[in-house]
């Protein structure tokens, strides 16, 4: 997903950046790609001609990230209330509860659809409630294999 341009002082045009849901984000100017560097560095053309070196930097839990320049940070997009950033997490309490191995087949994909709902432009209302159904899902996913394991093991034994 694209986010919205944004204007940063100093660079020749406006910016925008490609989330992925699984990746490394991208960074355009004026719809053109900006030069990748190092790690989440990228390097922008300034106004006056010189390049200005910048940093895409996103939290674990950050719909989208904020662009980090010498002058400030800039967000590439509004930011995730709390409720909403606790509904995003929740699968992740699948972990410790079912192993690392079953929890984390059954959270990730939970995780990653919370994150996707996050960035789309539905109301907070809406997200709430599509997160909640994400999370219903894990949980009732979960059970399903718990008790599908149980059963067999009782079976074998």
């Amino acid at each position: 997903m694209q986010t919205t341009p944004i204007a940063i002082p100093g660079v020749a045009g406006w910016v925008s950046v490609t989330v992925p849901v699984l990746g490394r984000p991208a960074v355009t100017v004026n719809g053109m790609p900006a030069q990748r560097m190092q790690g989440g560095d990228f390097m922008l053309p300034g106004a006056g001609g010189a390049p200005i070196l910048v940093k895409v930097k996103r939290g674990p839990v950050d719909p989208f990230p904020s662009i980090q320049t010498y002058y400030g940070r800039y967000p590439t997009g509004p930011a995730l209330p709390g409720h909403l950033k606790a509904f995003a997490v929740l699968p992740i309490l699948l972990v410790p509860l079912g192993g690392l191995l079953l929890g984390a087949i059954v959270a990730l994909p939970a995780f990653l659809a919370n994150m996707t709902v996050s960035r789309t432009t539905l109301s907070n209302g809406r997200k709430l409630a599509a997160m909640a159904a994400i999370d219903l899902g894990a949980l009732l996913t979960f059970i399903l294999i718990v008790a599908g394991i149980v059963a067999l093991a009782s079976l074998a034994g």
